[in-house]
């Protein structure tokens, strides 16, 4: 039998992240609450990632404009929507890769395109 290697990575699910602390400057541990027990828990670690949430939060704008069955507005490379003249940018949408990074890029994309958009008319 081979010995398992222990994992540097933990993914917990169902936290509600309340403080992340640091030392030196450097991130030193995170404490969050459990969901279902209220208990409040830290972890030491030298870095994080924090992911909120996967669910859209389109529902004000169902019947408007096209969502996928994950309730994300499709658009298209241009961050265009079905409906002519309205853009889409972020999380909401079908762009892979919901991060922050992904979402500010996608931001100037659809601002571009929207001021193309305005020019053009």
């Amino acid at each position: 039998n081979k010995a398992k290697e222990k994992s540097n990575i933990e993914f917990i699910t169902g936290a509600a992240t309340k403080e992340i602390k640091a030392t030196d400057g450097k991130v030193s541990s995170i404490v969050f609450e459990d969901r279902k027990t209220g208990e409040t828990h830290e972890r030491d670690l030298e870095g994080v990632f924090v992911q909120i949430g996967l669910v859209p939060n389109t529902g004000f704008i169902k019947g408007f404009v096209d969502l996928n069955r994950f309730g994300e507005i499709e658009i298209d490379e241009r961050c265009r929507t079905d409906r002519k003249g309205i853009f889409a940018c972020g999380d909401v949408t079908t762009v892979p890769f919901k991060q922050i990074n992904i979402a500010m890029g996608e931001g100037s994309k659809a601002a571009l395109s929207a001021f193309e958009y305005l020019v053009m008319q």
